[in-house]
């Protein structure tokens, strides 16, 4: 693939599947997020700062969940999920971090009352999650 950063970072599967979308600035950590979405039959798109994501979310309408990052460069993950659903109001939120949960309300965010899952996630509990938040939408 050729093009901008966005199109070479997006990991390709079937387009009439739940297209989720993975923010993560840990390049490792977005690339096995997503293709263990892939292998779960998701339509996983990545983006790697906030900036990207943002611009992700405005080319795609369909993304139905959202997997961020809480710590990141630039925006916190909360300040982008804020803005991520202007553009995708009808997007479920799963909020990650490897760092301890107690951490979080240091960066706008309190694990007992949003989707949340520590890092590294397990695949069964990653599909959970997702499949959860999906269906309750």
């Amino acid at each position: 693939m050729t093009g901008n950063a966005v199109t070479q970072s997006a990991i390709l599967s079937l387009p009439s599947q739940h297209t989720i979308l993975v923010i993560d600035d840990d390049a490792a950590m977005r690339m096995i997020l997503g293709l263990t979405l892939k292998g779960f039959g998701f339509l996983a798109l990545v983006a790697g700062d906030g900036e990207e994501a943002l611009q992700v979310a405005r080319e795609h309408p369909e993304i139905r969940v959202i997997l961020l990052d809480v710590v990141m460069r630039g925006l916190s993950g909360k300040e982008l999920a804020d803005q991520l659903q202007i553009n995708l109001p009808n997007a479920a939120v799963v909020f990650c971090s490897g760092h301890p949960p107690e951490m979080m309300k240091l960066h706008g965010l309190d694990v007992e009352s949003v989707p949340f899952m520590q890092k590294p996630c397990r695949p069964r509990e990653l599909r959970e999650k997702i499949e959860e938040l999906l269906s309750a939408r």
